[in-house]
């Protein structure tokens, strides 16, 4: 594909003074091969035809030799404190892959990233997928960082030195946008005009030098007063151990999947390749007086498809909803009328776990967890109970009360220890499937 949807320029050259002359120059160095070290375009995707999009042209790379897990989810994925903790694990037993797959910026307070600190300067502004009108000018990341004014910043800033082989930024490029600089330890790496003739998506591979290399700080910094739109950032390594991306949507159930344009999610999983996609939904649906279990099923069924049609050899692993109450009304005790004590599910739970074992869960929470272990029967993916892992009765009660507490205070989230624990438990019980990705299996077929 010509690169004339816009300008890259390698370090030491000077932006074009307008998108013209961007194009022109972008057309005369397309036949050429780039210089070592420079950028270059992964793949293009246009607004316009994107629902044409041809997947075999994106640049898919098989030649990855360790193993690559994607983990999407709600606001527990988001938090990267559960999905960090199974990182931990499997790096300490498989070895350390890149970073993965990144939001930018600081999109939502619930959005982080527990490897880098993930900052953006007071210009940008953001947006979600989940509750936008143009849902199509979203990647994976469900989240765009966007400014038109110059000298704006996004920066990721490692504790220590983060080896990488190649960065991939996702970027929108349209007739009016604007350009950008990517500085890696503070030397400039990457001058890119994002001006095309159309609206459309573009991904931009930044090599590390010959050999590989290491940075502490990436930053991205817009060139002038014009539109910039950044969706994600992927740090990558090639051939090592095991990289375990999080996208994570506070508040979102599965139904998030079904937001995206097929041919986004599609055109994204594929590049990104992952070995293994994990699902982690459920808690949200809980929550949900109003929620249909048969329809859910469907949705959750329809998620579940589009993933296999995008990674026909990937492996599913989908996680159960983790225990969760509505808390209790706050008690403001009139003079001489102190607070009662706890309540008896904290001190004295219901031995049993059905439905009615502890009044402040949500019925619907016990009905979701059922849809879910009844698809993964059906569809042979394996299921890992987070409910199980935790108490009987009030258990996000008993977990609050533990000492140290394993749980928030909403009695929905839990602490750092909580998801700590819950990500270890999580890692043993994945740790087979890893072995069989990096065996080479396929995952097993449902036909």
């Amino acid at each position: 594909m010509p690169l004339a949807v816009g300008a890259l320029v390698p370090t030491g050259f000077q932006l074009p003074a307008t998108p013209a002359a961007s194009a022109n120059a972008a057309r005369s160095a397309a036949p050429g091969p780039m210089p070592p070290g420079s950028a270059s375009v992964v793949s293009v995707r246009f607004q316009a035809d994107a629902g044409a999009a041809d997947h075999d042209g994106l640049r898919i790379r098989t030649r990855r030799r360790g193993v690559s897990i994607l983990q999407i989810g709600d606001s527990h994925t988001a938090a990267d404190l559960f999905a960090d903790a199974v990182r931990q694990v499997l790096w300490r037993k498989f070895g350390t892959g890149g970073i993965g797959y990144l939001s930018v910026g600081t999109p939502h307070p619930g959005v982080r990233s527990n490897l880098l600190k993930v900052s953006g300067s007071s210009g940008w502004r953001y947006e979600g997928i989940q509750r936008s009108a143009h849902t199509d000018v979203f990647g994976l990341s469900g989240f765009n960082a966007s400014t038109s004014s110059e000298g704006e910043t996004l920066s990721f800033v490692g504790s220590n030195p983060e080896p990488y082989a190649r960065v991939e930024l996702e970027v929108r490029i349209g007739p009016d946008a604007g350009s950008i600089i990517v500085e890696i330890d503070d030397e400039p790496r990457l001058k890119a005009s994002l001006a095309a003739t159309k609206p459309g998506t573009r991904v931009i591979e930044i090599p590390a030098p010959a050999g590989g290399g290491t940075f502490r700080k990436l930053v991205l910094r817009t060139g002038e007063a014009k539109p910039v739109t950044v969706s994600a950032l992927g740090v990558f390594r090639e051939g090592r151990g095991v990289t375990y991306s999080s996208v994570g949507f506070p508040g979102a159930t599965i139904d998030v999947l079904g937001r995206f344009a097929e041919a986004v999610l599609r055109d994204d999983l594929g590049r990104l390749a992952p070995d293994i996609v994990v699902l982690a939904f459920g808690t949200n649906e809980g929550f949900d007086a109003k929620l249909d279990p048969v329809a859910y099923r469907e949705r959750y069924l329809s998620a579940i498809r589009e993933i296999r049609a995008a990674l026909p050899k990937a492996r599913i692993v989908m996680i159960g909803p983790p225990q969760g109450e509505r808390p209790l009304p706050t008690c403001k005790p009139a003079e001489g009328q102190p607070c009662p004590p706890p309540t008896p599910a904290v001190d004295h739970p219901a031995p049993a776990d059905g439905e009615g074992a502890c009044p402040q869960r949500p019925a619907q929470l016990d009905k979701v967890r059922a849809v879910q272990r009844r698809i993964a029967e059906a569809e042979r993916i394996p299921f890992w109970d987070w409910w199980a892992i935790m108490p009987g009765g009030c258990g996000a009660s008993r977990w609050a009360a533990a000492d140290p507490a394993l749980m928030a205070k909403d009695h929905v989230h839990f602490t750092k220890a909580g998801y700590r624990k819950g990500g270890e438990a999580f890692a043993a019980f994945i740790e087979p499937e890893v072995r069989a990705a990096f065996r080479g299996e396929d995952a097993v077929s449902n036909d």
